[in-house]
C-alpha cells in the first residue's frame, strides 16, 4: 500500500485539470503534523479517506469559500457523498467521524491563516450529527459568532497578563495559532534529531510514547521541547531559536506574545485557597512565592494536586499546558525533597546556578522525578552518594591539550553529539589534564577515548566505539586503554555529577 503522501500525490495528479480549492501542500503539511503526534497508518488512512471526500465535493459544487458553507449545504454534502462515495455509509457515527475531521483540519488551515474562524461547521456538526439521530433537514438558522471580537483592535503591548477578560479567549486563540506555527516550522527534516532525542529523554528507558495519539500526551511533550528542551546544534530552546531564526516573519502581536512565551519559567506548585469564582491563590513549591491564576480546575481534588507547567513573568499560565498529580502533603514534601537534592548534585557541576538555573537545564529531570516518586512508589530516585563523593585534587595548573580539545568538537558534531556534551567533554578532557601530565602523540585516540569515557560515564548506548576506531584507523585497545587511565585519574564513577548529561541525569533516575 502506498503511503499517505504517495496517495495524496496520485489524487491531485490525477485531478490535474482543475484548481484545487485546498491546495496539495496544505494537506501535506496537515498530514504531517498529524504523524508528528503519534498517529498509526490506519489512522492516517481513515483521515485521508474522510477528507478527499469533502475536497470531492468541494470541487463538484465550485465551492470556494470555506468559511461560507451553510448548515442547508453541510446537510447537502452529507446527502451527496451518500449518492455518490460508495463506501460511505449515512449513518451519525460515520457523519460524526466526518465532521470530526473537518474540524481538526480547519483548525490547521485557521494556524496557516487560510481561514479565520471554524464557527459555521462547528454549528453544522452539532446540528446534523450533534443528536441521538441525523438531522438532515436542518434548516440554516442565522449565526451568531461568539464574542471573540472586540471594538478595537487588541492591544498587546502591555504583555498577556495586562489583558482584560474580555479579551481572553480571543488572545488564547492567537497564542494557539503561534504555537501551531511553531510546530510546523519544528516539522522540517533538519529537527528530526532533535524531535527523536527530545521524545527519548521526555518518555525516558520506558519509552512508553502511545501508540494512538493522545492529547494529553502530545500537549506535554510540546510543552517540555519548546520550553526546556536544548536543541543539539546551539544548545539554545527551539522557543529561542525560533525567536532567532523566524521572529522577523511575525505579526506584531505575535511578536508581543512570543516574547512573554520566552520570558515563561518551569514551576511546581500547588493551589493554596480560592480567592473568587475566577481565580485561585498558588504557592510555588520550592521558592514559596504566592500568585494568582485563573479558576479553571476541578474544585473537590484542588487541594491534593500538584501542578507543573510554564508561568510567564506576570503570573499567567498556559493552562492547556499544565499537568496536574493528585499527592498527599506527605508526598509533597518529598518531591521538594528530593529535587532540592537534585539541585545541590547539579552544582557539583555548575556551583553557581540557583534552583531556576537548575530547573533551565534539567526541568524533564524534574518531571520524570515526580512522575517516578507518584507511579512508581520509590523510596529514593537520586542516591544519597552522589553529594558524599571525593574527588581527586588537581596536581597543578596545566594547559589542555588543543589538537585533543578541537578534535572533541570537530569529531562529536559530526557525531551526533549536542553542544552540551561537547561542553562536557571538553572539561572532562581539561580536568584529566589538571592530573596527568601525558604526551600526545595521536590526538584522535585520545578525544575518541574521551568520547567513550563520557558515554560509559552516562550510560549511553549510541556511540559505536569500534566502528569509529575503524572509520579513524585507530586502535579499539588503545582507545580502551585512554580511557581506564582517565577513568583512573579522575576517580570516575558511573553518573559522575561533575560531567553528568542532560540524557545521564534522565537515566539516572530510573537505575535500581
Amino acid at each position: 500500500m502506498k503511503n499517505i503522501y504517495d496517495q495524496v500525490k496520485l489524487f491531485y495528479d490525477q485531478e490535474n485539470e482543475w484548481e484545487p480549492v485546498i491546495e496539495q501542500e496544505l494537506v501535506e503539511g496537515f498530514f504531517r503534523q498529524k504523524a508528528w503526534q503519534g498517529l498509526t497508518d490506519e489512522k492516517l488512512q481513515n483521515i485521508w479517506k474522510n477528507l478527499r471526500m469533502f475536497i470531492m465535493y468541494l470541487e463538484y459544487e465550485e465551492t470556494r469559500d470555506l468559511e461560507n458553507i451553510s448548515l442547508e449545504d453541510y446537510s447537502l454534502l452529507i446527502e451527496w457523498l451518500d449518492d455518490n462515495i460508495t463506501d460511505f455509509v449515512k449513518d451519525l457515527a460515520a457523519v460524526r467521524e466526518f465532521f470530526a475531521v473537518l474540524i481538526d483540519f480547519y483548525r490547521y488551515l485557521i494556524s496557516k491563516k487560510v481561514i479565520s474562524n471554524l464557527l459555521g461547521l462547528e454549528q453544522a456538526a452539532k446540528e446534523i450529527a450533534g443528536g441521538d439521530t441525523l438531522n438532515l433537514k436542518a434548516l440554516e438558522d442565522e449565526l451568531e459568532p461568539a464574542e471573540l471580537f472586540v471594538d478595537k483592535p487588541v492591544d498587546l503591548s502591555q504583555g498577556l497578563s495586562e489583558l482584560s477578560s474580555h479579551t481572553a479567549q480571543l488572545v488564547g486563540e492567537m497564542v494557539e495559532q503561534l504555537m501551531s506555527k511553531l510546530g510546523t516550522y519544528f516539522q522540517h527534516r533538519s529537527f528530526n534529531d532533535d524531535f527523536e532525542r527530545a521524545l527519548y529523554l521526555y518518555t525516558g528507558p520506558l519509552d512508553n510514547v502511545p501508540e494512538e495519539g493522545q492529547e494529553e500526551f502530545w500537549l506535554g511533550f510540546w510543552d517540555y521541547f519548546l520550553f526546556d528542551y536544548h536543541l543539539m546544534q546551539d544548545d539554545t530552546t527551539p522557543l529561542n531559536h525560533f525567536n532567532l531564526d523566524y521572529g522577523d516573519k511575525l505579526t506584531p502581536d505575535e511578536k508581543r506574545i512570543l516574547n512573554d512565551l520566552l520570558s515563561a519559567q518551569f514551576t511546581v506548585f500547588y493551589v493554596n485557597r480560592v480567592v473568587n469564582h475566577d481565580w485561585v491563590e498558588c504557592i510555588n513549591l520550592f521558592t514559596e512565592e504566592k500568585f494568582e491564576l485563573p479558576f479553571m480546575f476541578d474544585l473537590t481534588s484542588l487541594k491534593k494536586m500538584l501542578f507543573f507547567g510554564h508561568v510567564f513573568s506576570r503570573g499567567l499560565m498556559m493552562i492547556n499546558y499544565v499537568t496536574s498529580m493528585e499527592v498527599s502533603t506527605r508526598l509533597r514534601r518529598r518531591i521538594k525533597d528530593e529535587v532540592i537534592r537534585q539541585h545541590k548534585v547539579f552544582q557539583i557541576q555548575e556551583p553557581e546556578a540557583d534552583m531556576q538555573g537548575f530547573f533551565t537545564r534539567h526541568a524533564l529531570v524534574v518531571r520524570h522525578t515526580i512522575d517516578i516518586l507518584v507511579t512508581l512508589a520509590k523510596v529514593n530516585v537520586t542516591p544519597a552518594a552522589q553529594l558524599e563523593r571525593k574527588f581527586p585534587p588537581a596536581l597543578e595548573p596545566r594547559t589542555a591539550n588543543e589538537e585533543v580539545t578541537k578534535w572533541i568538537e570537530k569529531g562529536s558534531l559530526k557525531y551526533n553529539f549536542s553542544r552540551q556534551d561537547i561542553k562536557l567533554m571538553q572539561r572532562l578532557w581539561f580536568d584529566f589534564n589538571q592530573r596527568d601530565k601525558l604526551l600526545v602523540r595521536k590526538p584522535a585516540v585520545w578525544a575518541v577515548a574521551v568520547m567513550y569515557t563520557y558515554m560509559k560515564l552516562n550510560y549511553s548506548s549510541n556511540f559505536h566505539m569500534g566502528e569509529i576506531a575503524e572509520h579513524l584507523d585507530i586502535s579499539v585497545g588503545s582507545v580502551r586503554t585512554n580511557s581506564h587511565r582517565i577513568f583512573d585519574k579522575l576517580g570516575l564513577e558511573s553518573f559522575d555529577p561533575r560531567y553528568l548529561s542532560e540524557e545521564g541525569f534522565v537515566f539516572s533516575l530510573f537505575m535500581p
